[in-house]
């Protein structure tokens, strides 16, 4: 066997799985979406409708489409490479999307928190625009820069090092993002509590949400990182998209449960004084 065949067989391997993983990401997603269309149901006609409801809605939609556009590549492989190039460029910006909405979740429950400061607002606007153009470019730099937007035998390689720094910044300002976030929720609940010891529920499980995805995005965002050095291109990409998708269901997840426990609350008379009620009164047509 020649040496040439071993490679077309080793990517082919690596294809087929990447395919595998691929099918099996839309179906998690679409599972998740069946399995809690009851509570997003009740969540959409019951809850006050505002931005951050707008942000729930396309975060919990986005993924589909953005699944979609991997199956076309998948099951598409020898189309022309403009029409393939397409397809990944529509693919990584309705991922990029689908991680802003995400984020913005966050970014409006906690500029609730700092009860709507004007100092806050333009330092988060300017962290948007900063994080976003960064994103952006790099997101750019590539998509033009892989070698091959569809997949061909003997054509997977690692990364050149251009695009591997274009991607480690990327995933850079995602993580440094989250943890700004979290940080400035720490901060503004242990303010508004006076101390540590924070003794409302719905800002504990406010803090134990934010923590959880910022861990969940920064696991995941090493590992592209890391993968991006060491590892060929799909098992990036296979990276990419399932950190797109497992994020979107946690925060779309999480967002119904906080919903849930401040309705919980209210109806078993358990005082929040930073309840949903007191935060759209903050934050009209917002939160």
């Amino acid at each position: 066997m020649s040496a040439s065949w071993q490679v077309t067989q080793a990517d082919l391997l690596l294809h087929l799985n990447s395919n595998h993983v691929y099918v099996a990401l839309i179906s998690l997603w679409l599972y998740d979406y069946i399995l809690c269309l009851p509570d997003a149901v009740t969540y959409l006609v019951e809850s006050r409708w505002g931005f951050c409801t707008f942000l729930y809605f396309t975060c919990s939609h986005l993924p589909c489409v953005f699944l979609i556009f991997d199956l076309l590549v998948c099951f598409h492989p020898d189309a022309p490479i403009p029409i393939c190039r397409t397809y990944n460029i529509i693919n990584s910006y309705v991922g990029v999307l689908t991680v802003l909405c995400a984020e913005g979740i966050f970014i409006l429950r906690l500029y609730a928190v700092w009860e709507r400061g004007r100092r806050f607002a333009v330092y988060a606007v300017i962290s948007i625009i900063v994080y976003l153009a960064g994103g952006v470019i790099c997101l750019y730099e590539i998509n033009f820069s892989v070698p091959e937007p569809c997949w061909i035998p003997g054509i997977i390689r690692n990364l050149d090092t251009k695009t591997r720094s274009m991607v480690v910044i990327a995933f850079s300002l995602l993580i440094v993002s989250e943890i700004q976030i979290l940080l400035f929720l720490l901060y503004g609940t242990v303010k508004n509590q006076g101390g540590w010891r924070i003794g409302n529920r719905l800002m504990t499980g406010l803090l134990r949400q934010n923590a959880l995805y910022c861990c969940c995005g920064f696991a995941f965002s090493l590992s592209v990182i890391l993968a991006a050095i060491f590892l060929p291109f799909p098992v990036v990409h296979v990276l990419v998209q399932s950190q797109v998708v497992v994020q979107s269901v946690m925060v779309t997840r999480m967002h119904r449960d906080f919903w849930r426990s401040d309705r919980l609350n209210a109806s078993c008379g358990i005082s929040t004084d930073t309840s949903l009620v007191t935060w759209m009164a903050r934050t009209p047509n917002l939160v």
